[in-house]
């Protein structure tokens, strides 16, 4: 195993047009690499070790740090294109405790509502049309192993969790720094700021494209404001 620094913004090329190009394709395939989200759970990234290409751990760590990392080299990584941020073993606890904390911002303080893990990605439905694969991902046949007991698999279950990670790596959400979920639209062009999906807006929904998930969600807030996008 091997636990690198995302340095991707102190490394940029010059600034020809071949190298706007590429880093656009780049932002769009990878938001949380090439986006520079702007949390620490996006600074750090476990990947295989560079000398073996393999993902591991000492045979004398613990016994739940074993389980950690094969989790992460057998489940996380088929989904996030072979790197996992540490952001993703975050949400992934999450998503095994049964409860999203959803945030309306950033402050300790700012409201947070605790929503059942189904609930949460019911809600959340509208933002996985038109992602290129037809209905399906990359990894939906891979067993979460959440709840699931001497082969008796849960299949809703496990499409929430393949869902809800997928939406996470398109940048469709993000983990804050104290493990919040934040309702997120990814940069479109490089160099641009991510953009946040903020309940407690004008009445009638949202601005910019994410009407989808403001419309979807403002009930689960109990409220009539809409969202706003920030």
């Amino acid at each position: 195993m091997a636990v690198s620094t995302n340095r991707r913004h102190q490394r940029r090329g010059p600034n020809s047009q071949a190298s706007a190009h590429r880093e656009q394709r780049q932002l769009k395939t990878d938001p949380l690499y090439y986006g520079d989200p702007p949390y620490g759970g996006y600074r750090e990234w476990l990947r295989p070790n560079p000398a073996t290409g393999l993902f591991e751990v000492l045979d004398s760590a613990p016994e739940d740090t074993q389980r950690w990392a094969a989790r992460v080299r057998d489940l996380l990584m088929p989904l996030y294109r072979g790197r996992v941020p540490f952001a993703a073993t975050y949400l992934d606890d999450r998503i095994q405790s049964g409860v999203i904390p959803l945030a309306e911002g950033d402050e300790p303080a700012m409201r947070v509502r605790p929503l059942a893990v189904a609930d949460f990605a019911a809600a959340v439905t509208a933002q996985a049309t038109g992602d290129g694969h037809g209905g399906r991902h990359p990894g939906e046949d891979i067993c979460p192993q959440l709840n699931c007991h001497d082969g008796d698999h849960h299949a809703d279950e496990h499409r929430i969790w393949v869902h809800l990670h997928h939406l996470h790596a398109r940048g469709a959400l993000l983990v804050d720094d104290q493990d919040r979920i934040r309702m997120t639209v990814p940069p479109q062009r490089p160099g641009e700021a991510w953009t946040f999906v903020t309940p407690g807006g004008a009445p009638g929904g949202c601005r910019d494209g994410a009407g989808a998930v403001g419309g979807a969600m403002r009930g689960l807030w109990g409220g009539e404001g809409g969202w706003a996008v920030r």
